[in-house]
């Protein structure tokens, strides 16, 4: 099976589960229990269970329950991303991708169900789920407590399989996927809500998977029944892409060269 992997960022909506876990779970004293803290370094403190379910490509929940015995105040990392576990344990076979959330407001027609049909020039299937931007500001929860928030993907490996609840995922940190400064820029975007989220996906194909803009342009929505295949990015939506990935990676030359001795 073909799996991928995601980023994350904003949440899109977020609810309390009243529900607590089993008495029988560890319980682990939170040092400080005022401090704000990031969602993966509390959970590598032992202090919160993280789960990572993607919906699909374009949205995914991260569910996070508070393991120790006060209230915790947490937040989303500023970047992170969705990875499949059988990938991390060498056991894709078949080459798993990844997929990335941001979190772009409202906009729920960018989000939800399942797949958008067969993709000409994509293999049949959308890229993997890969890294994202957090943020959203920070929320408070309870001991044996619960919370689920829902988060925008974008997916960065072109051509791999839908992603699917069934497959087990894991959170990780952003830079596990790229190190590219100009994707985290594309999830800051979508995060803030200056883009939309088929804006960063055609940014994302192009850093991550290297699809030229001709070849994202030629992207199509096989439709059925004999329709018209429909392209799957807008004239407006590439050209959004294209400039804030040509604004990013010259901001950053320029940076470097300023930093650079002599």
């Amino acid at each position: 099976m073909v799996t991928m992997r995601f980023l994350i960022a904003l949440p899109l909506t977020a609810a309390i589960v009243t529900s607590a876990f089993a008495r029988e779970s560890r319980r682990v004293t939170a040092a400080t229990p005022t401090e704000i803290q990031d969602v993966l370094a509390a959970e590598a403190a032992g202090l919160v269970d993280v789960k990572f379910i993607p919906n699909d490509s374009r949205s995914a929940q991260v569910i996070v329950t508070n393991r120790s015995d006060r209230p915790l105040s947490l937040r989303l990392p500023a970047g992170f991303a969705g990875v499949p576990v059988l990938a991390q344990m060498g056991m894709q076979g078949g080459g798993a991708g990844g997929f990335g959330a941001g979190g772009i407001g409202g906009q729920a027609q960018n989000v939800g169900g399942g797949g958008m049909g067969g993709m000409g020039g994509m293999g049949g299937g959308m890229g993997g789920m890969g890294g994202g931007m957090g943020g959203g500001g920070p929320f408070s929860l309870p001991p044996e407590r619960t919370r689920t928030l829902r988060v925008a993907t974008v997916c960065l490996d072109h051509g791999k399989r839908e992603p699917s609840p069934r497959v087990p995922y894991r959170m990780t940190a952003i830079d596990t996927c790229s190190s590219d400064p100009c994707l985290q820029d594309v999830m800051t975007a979508l995060a803030s809500g200056a883009i939309s989220q088929k804006v960063a996906q055609a940014a994302a194909w192009h850093i991550s998977s290297g699809r030229t803009w001709e070849q994202l342009a030629a992207e199509v929505i096989s439709m059925a029944g004999g329709d018209p295949d429909v392209p799957f990015f807008t004239p407006a939506e590439l050209a959004a892409a294209r400039r804030l990935v040509d604004e990013s990676a010259k901001r950053h030359q320029t940076a470097s060269s300023e930093s650079s001795p002599g």
